[in-house]
């Protein structure tokens, strides 16, 4: 069985977004001295947390990072955008998929997501942190843990060993909200995958504006594409349009699920863009309108006899008007 790149390229961002995701998720949920040390390690690599405290070393890394190769930081960096990919991945495991989990384009939420962002900056600069702790990816996901999965844990490892640990839970108020906002994340990654964070997140639409202008960027060579719709029905962004046979790069999460599933090696993600090896239209100039008739710019050999015309140059064929 030969390995393709775009597999390696898949797999290879599936592994590298487990081990984030298991990281922060052990460091958020344990009760020990080691795991937590992770956590504090990848909250200071987090884009939103870096705005809020002013970090620019790590936004203007993640800004270059994401101009060069996409937004791999919401597809491996982000732990609440793995726990989606998570979410979505499970009732899509089946093998014949029904048609409604399946994906399809939609069009870009622009004026939403440019709310969200103008909203949610405006808080950060006023200091409203009941804002931005609530559109901020890593803070819902570390709330998630420390407020609802990290009691379990702990009324768990109390029931399997000795000596007992200390569980410190979180208000009722605080715990219904995170399990109220992260259950309809949830739920929105399940119906249409990554909805959240191409239409709500500020740190997506922030990275979105520059990932629109990546330097590697999914691409699709239309002289192979056999309209099979099988990348769109995998993208869970849902920005891949077949019907101009164009990727929308501000909301492409560089997942690579599109590229495995093509038979016809179509899809690519390469830093080139595809051009047509035969032109669908050529310019032969504009038509402007001469005496009684229509004659072409550029036509050689033109001459006032129609007919002469056409056997000199079939294809500067002069058009005549109609009879009247």
């Amino acid at each position: 069985m030969r390995i393709r790149s775009a597999d390696i390229l898949r797999w290879g961002r599936i592994v590298a977004a487990l081990i984030m995701w298991v990281a922060a998720t052990a460091g958020l949920t344990s009760y020990g001295m080691t795991f937590p040390r992770l956590a504090v390690w990848i909250e200071r690599v987090q884009f939103m947390p870096a705005a809020m405290t002013f970090g620019i070393t790590t936004i203007v890394i993640w800004l270059i990072v994401t101009l060069l190769f996409g937004r791999v930081y919401c597809s491996v960096a982000c732990p609440l955008g793995v726990w989606q990919d998570i979410c979505s991945r499970l009732p899509r495991l089946r093998r014949h998929l029904p048609s409604h989990l399946r994906y399809r384009y939609s069009q870009p939420l622009t004026l939403l997501r440019n709310i969200s962002l103008a909203f949610v900056a405006a808080a950060i600069l006023l200091g409203i942190n009941i804002v931005t702790s609530h559109t901020d990816p890593w803070k819902i996901y570390s709330e998630l843990c420390t407020d609802v999965a990290k009691p379990i844990w702990g009324a768990a490892v109390n029931i399997l060993s000795y000596p007992p640990v200390m569980i410190a839970a979180a208000s009722l108020t605080g715990t219904t909200i995170s399990i109220i906002i992260a259950g309809v994340i949830s739920w929105l990654a399940v119906k249409n995958g990554r909805t959240f964070c191409n239409s709500i997140c500020p740190v997506g639409t922030t990275l979105g504006y520059v990932a629109k202008y990546s330097i590697y960027h999914i691409d699709i060579n239309t002289d192979k594409c056999t309209q099979c719709r099988k990348c769109e029905q995998a993208c869970k962004a849902s920005c891949i349009d077949l019907t101009s046979h164009v990727v929308d790069s501000s909301r492409c999460v560089e997942c690579f699920d599109c590229l495995p599933v093509c038979e016809n090696d179509a899809i690519h993600y390469t830093w080139s863009r595809h051009q047509l090896s035969t032109p669908l239209m050529i310019k032969v100039g504009d038509i402007k309108p001469s005496g009684t008739r229509f004659k072409l710019d550029g036509c050689t050999g033109c001459s006032s006899n129609p007919q002469v015309n056409q056997q000199n140059n079939p294809q500067n064929a002069t058009i005549s008007r109609p009879s009247e």
